[in-house]
This record gives structure tokens, sequence and C-alpha cells, in this order.
């Protein structure tokens, strides 16, 4: 019976592969990381911005695409509940 809760883990992350490597959907166009330079620093009890440098006002794509499969691992394992709480014995 544990067996069959893993198949739509795994069927997701076939899905996904197949359009990461067929392209689908378009890849998103990031710009060149010498060209965006960006230091935030920000109260976390506030939100008050102290120190900022650099363009940090421009959204671009994440360098490392690996945060999609880690997270999906992580709510498979119920290591994340949420976006915002994650659980480690």
């Amino acid at each position: 019976m544990r067996q069959m809760d893993r198949y739509p883990f795994f069927i997701a992350v076939i899905l996904f592969l197949l359009a990461w490597m067929l392209g689908l959907p378009m890849r998103a166009q990031s710009a060149p990381l010498a060209d965006i330079h960006c230091t935030l620093i920000q109260d976390s009890t506030s939100g008050a911005t102290l120190y900022q440098d650099g363009v940090c006002d421009q959204r671009v794509s994440p360098a490392s695409t690996f945060k999609v499969p880690l997270a999906l691992i992580g709510y498979d394992a119920g290591i994340l509940t949420d976006q915002h709480t994650p659980s480690w014995d």
C-alpha cells in the first residue's frame, strides 16, 4: 500500500523532466549574471530596508533549477508541510 502513495510523485518527476528536456513551457529568459547585482538587507521583524545596493527591483529567473525537485522531495518525505513551516525530527 505504501508503494501506491509514491506513484503520483514519480509521475510528477517524470513529467517535469520531460517538459524540461522538451523546453515546455518556454524557458524563462534570464539576464546575464554580470548585468544584475543586488544586495538587500532587511530587518526580519519590521521589514524595514537597512541596506540596498544595485538593481533590486527587477525580477529574474533563478539560476538554479534544483529547487523544484528538492521541494517535491521535501513534501513527499513530510518535511515540508507548507511554504513557511518545515518540520524536521
